[in-house]
């Protein structure tokens, strides 16, 4: 048997799985069959070794370079790197279907294992996901086989699109991937809990861990997609409201307003409407922004995938996931509306209110994305004439809502559950109020004239200093009870309640990349300059002297280079931004050079020489950009945190749930403080 042979089988064992899984699954509903239920979680086991077996096959071809194999040779050569290589299974459309039906199996599989006694729960959410599953590998079966033989007997391939040949690029689609079809499990669990009416205070722990899991990996995916075009495009940005851009960003949107929901319905029972919608919307756009990026309904993409044919396959089960789920949620809104314990004076401002408040701007601002994505197609249905949207669209209209969501941030802590006692909310707020007018007035002296940023600088310190107030308070305290030193203190406060300090950890990193958006975004300086040798240019306290072009050699491709030497202030430094070219590739890729700091870096990218040894460069001087990147760090970190720690109420649970990644969730609800 050959490789590709073994992959194809593998891809057909998968198909039949799920096929298996699907059939045995429902008729065993009717007859409750103990041991039908334990040959179905066989069945999903096979199902998950058999496109591991097909991934590996995949990428044992990849390396190997076998390039009889259609997807070996669209997307690798000779000269690609190792990295690369194994990268590339995701650089096409066959692959990362594939990659995406694997994916989803280790999912079904971590449920069909760890969950076996949550039943009818677990087996509903099982054929939930196995009808996914027969979608993607019916797929790479019939529609995208990965493993689909070429004519002849190429000596090399294609290779890889440049612009993937980044090493950031060998981790944003994964955990991209692992981010969005984490998704799929929250809402395949709450359709299930609704359909056999599951009280929600049972499954309510398991379902917020495998959204905690899911959402750190969409939240690292987006900023890491950002980091790439920083680095790689060379137009001196981050974020363009691009609509594949736009398509991650959405789910993540509502996934990030279903986790504050969830945390509402855990300690009041309010919001269960909300919590079920969001929780499926969560998934519903994870689909969106599937349909976007492979169908090529969107042109204006430099991410998309294009003229791949499966847009209509994709379109169809958008549809169809659709429409049974607002059947389901039709069918089941009594339950819904029921078991709430709300009353009027949720009318009064406390946490309740803000709660409602956080599902309300998520989901506007999700709303305001996805039309301002889909208008150039609404705007050729509608008028024969294509008009895409501009930053200015998504920027004005988002950034005052995100500005809010900063503040409700900073006004939560110092906020009661029903009701809040005014008197104490002045205390606790005196000290941010002063720090947001302090920052506000030094914003202000140092340039930051533009409204949006300057408002900006003073809610990032309102909201910070308001945090920074619950972790001094609970060193504090446990200092005095205990006669522990201040930083012992702290860890014990942070050990002992990991689940709220790591949601203030998280909104800090939230704050801190807000924080490097405004003033990168408002206050960076570029000039286009065409430099001779020897020439120079003042931009920003960098001294930069042109010192002639190069020839050098990367991994893979020959490459141009501008030679900079930069002098700031009593520094030097070399900086050599360049032309990289690329086998089999027109045009060249430009290679940024970057020099940073914490409170600004100097980019440059050589576009190239209009002759005499001259070059053309962007000179661009960007503030505050770090801030972003270490706002990610630190929200990963802080969602770890979360994940780990477990209240003293559910260290007394009677029954573990779901694990993810060996972190055991529960379902009963937790008192006490919280980060809102």
């Amino acid at each position: 048997m050959t490789m590709p042979e073994l992959g194809r089988y593998a891809l057909f064992l998968a198909g039949g799985s799920s096929i298996y899984i699907l059939v045995i699954g429902s008729w065993n509903r009717r007859i409750g069959s103990a041991r039908l239920t334990e040959s179905v979680r066989g069945a999903v086991i096979a199902l998950a070794l058999a496109l591991t077996t097909a991934v590996l096959t995949l990428e044992y071809l990849l390396v190997t370079g076998n390039y009889t194999i259609q997807a070996v040779y669209n997307h690798s050569d000779r000269a690609l790197p190792l990295l690369y290589k194994i990268g590339a299974l995701w650089g096409g459309n066959s692959g990362s279907v594939l990659f995406w039906a694997w994916i989803l199996s280790l999912y079904t599989a971590v449920v069909a294992v760890r969950a076996r006694w949550q039943e009818p729960l677990t087996s509903l959410s099982i054929l939930y996901l196995s009808g996914l599953l027969l979608f993607f590998t019916g797929m790479s079966n019939l529609v995208v086989n990965p493993f689909r033989i070429l004519g002849g007997h190429p000596r090399d391939g294609a290779g890889l699109d440049p612009l993937l040949q980044n090493v950031v690029m060998s981790i944003h689609p994964p955990t991209m991937y692992v981010g969005l079809i984490g998704m799929a499990v929250p809402a395949a669990v709450m359709l299930a809990a609704l359909w056999t009416r599951t009280p929600m205070e049972q499954w309510i722990g398991m379902v917020r861990r495998w959204t905690l899991f899911a959402w750190m990996f969409l939240s690292a995916a987006i900023v890491l997609g950002g980091m790439w075009a920083y680095m790689e495009l060379g137009w001196g940005g981050y974020w363009e409201w691009d609509p594949v851009e736009n398509a991650s960003l959405m789910p993540w949107l509502l996934a990030t307003a279903f986790l504050h929901s969830l945390q509402a319905q855990e300690k009041r029972g309010i919001l269960r409407a909300w919590t079920a919608m969001l929780a499926v919307g969560s998934f519903l756009l994870t689909l969106v922004g599937t349909y976007i990026t492979r169908s090529g309904i969107l042109k204006n993409s430099v991410h998309s995938f294009t003229g791949t044919g499966v847009g209509p396959y994709f379109l169809a089960l958008l549809i169809l996931i659709g429409l049974a789920t607002l059947f389901i949620l039709w069918s089941r809104q009594e339950e819904l509306q029921q078991g709430s314990v709300e009353d009027s004076s949720d009318l009064t401002w406390s946490k309740e209110i803000i709660y409602r408040l956080v599902n309300v701007l998520f989901s506007a601002i999700a709303v305001i994305v996805l039309f301002g994505t889909f208008y150039p197609v609404l705007s050729q249905a509608l008028t024969g004439t294509t008009i895409i949207l501009t930053q200015e669209y998504f920027n004005r209209l988002t950034v005052p809502l995100f500005l809010i969501l900063a503040v409700l941030l900073g006004v939560a802590p110092a906020t009661g559950w029903r009701r809040t006692q005014f008197v104490r909310f002045w205390h606790q707020m005196r000290k941010p109020v002063a720090v947001a007018l302090a920052l506000g007035i030094l914003a202000y002296l140092s340039g930051f004239h533009a409204m949006m940023a300057w408002l900006a600088m003073m809610v990032v310190g309102f909201a910070s200093t308001s945090m920074i107030q619950e972790f001094v308070r609970a060193a504090k305290n446990r200092q005095k009870a205990q006669h522990l030193g201040w930083h012992r203190s702290l860890a014990q406060a942070i050990s002992h309640n990991r689940r709220r300090y790591g949601g203030y950890l998280a909104h800090m990193a939230f704050l801190l990349i807000i924080f490097g958006v405004a003033g990168s975004h408002t206050h960076n300086i570029k000039v286009t300059t065409t430099l001779k040798p020897h020439q120079h240019l003042v931009l920003g306290g960098y001294d930069i002297a042109y010192q002639g072009m190069s020839l050098a050699t990367g991994p893979g491709y020959q490459m141009v280079q501008a030679n900079l030497l930069v002098h700031y202030h009593a520094r030097q430094f070399r900086e050599q931004p360049a032309l990289a070219f690329f086998p089999g590739s027109a045009e060249p890729v430009a290679k940024v050079a970057i020099h940073g700091g914490w409170m600004k870096e100097l980019y440059c990218v050589f576009e190239g020489s209009p002759g005499h040894q001259a070059a053309i460069l962007h000179i661009f001087v960007n503030p505050f950009v770090r801030f972003i990147w270490t706002g990610m760090y630190i929200l990963i970190g802080a969602t770890l945190l979360s994940l780990g720690g477990r209240t003293s109420k559910e260290r007394t649970a009677s029954r573990p749930l779901v694990d993810v990644a060996g972190i055991r969730g529960t379902s009963l609800s937790v008192k006490g403080r919280d980060p809102f």
